[in-house]
């Protein structure tokens, strides 16, 4: 089984590798950026805007349709602009499609209402949001087949330890959950093999 992480605009550092760790079968890792990126130096501001000069939402987008394409992942685990590249991605492609993704903080989705997920997604939002009122972008999505979502009681970036929000017992917390997704999920595609042979 695979599972293809979809970093944030941070990219993909030794915190996201630390991540990768806890959770079990083959996982590859997906970043806006050609190279790992080193301890944090900047603000999340100028993070952000390396972030638009490099690559943008649209080009990461398509980077993420690409590593769909190529590694053709069972689960998608995704942060803030990578979950919204992935949903986006989802919805753009006709086939090779994950079983789920599981989307943290995707502010940005705001953006996408439109779009329709072709796999089981589960989105975990932040409390609260400072730039939009999460509550509409919320029952709008609850509407949508395939799609769950939760309202945390933590802040944009809870799960990065490089984000000024990070929390360390929502990091266990959804490090756990994430891992119980992907043993459920082997369970499920394992059934299927065996219904199958």
């Amino acid at each position: 089984m695979v599972t293809l992480i979809i970093s944030d605009i941070f990219g993909h550092t030794a915190n996201l590798d630390a991540f990768a760790n806890e959770l079990s079968d083959e996982v590859v890792i997906c970043s806006p950026y050609r190279v790992k990126q080193s301890v944090r130096q900047k603000t999340e501001g100028e993070i952000y805007e390396q972030f638009k000069n490099t690559i943008g939402h649209d080009g990461y987008m398509a980077k993420v349709e690409k590593a769909i394409g190529t590694h053709q992942p069972d689960l998608i685990i995704a942060f803030s602009a990578g979950a919204v590249a992935a949903w986006r991605a989802i919805a753009n492609m006709p086939h090779t499609l994950p079983n789920k993704l599981i989307g943290f903080y995707p502010g940005q989705i705001r953006n996408y209402l439109h779009v329709q997920p072709k796999c089981f997604v589960d989105l975990l939002f932040p409390h609260q949001e400072s730039h939009f009122e999460l509550t509409p972008v919320i029952n709008t999505l609850k509407k949508m087949s395939w799609v769950n979502c939760t309202r945390t009681r933590y802040n944009h970036g809870f799960m990065n330890a490089l984000s000024n929000q990070f929390n360390k017992y929502a990091y266990l917390h959804y490090t756990h959950f994430c891992e119980q997704q992907i043993v459920t999920l082997q369970q499920t595609l394992d059934q299927e093999q065996i219904e199958v042979d």
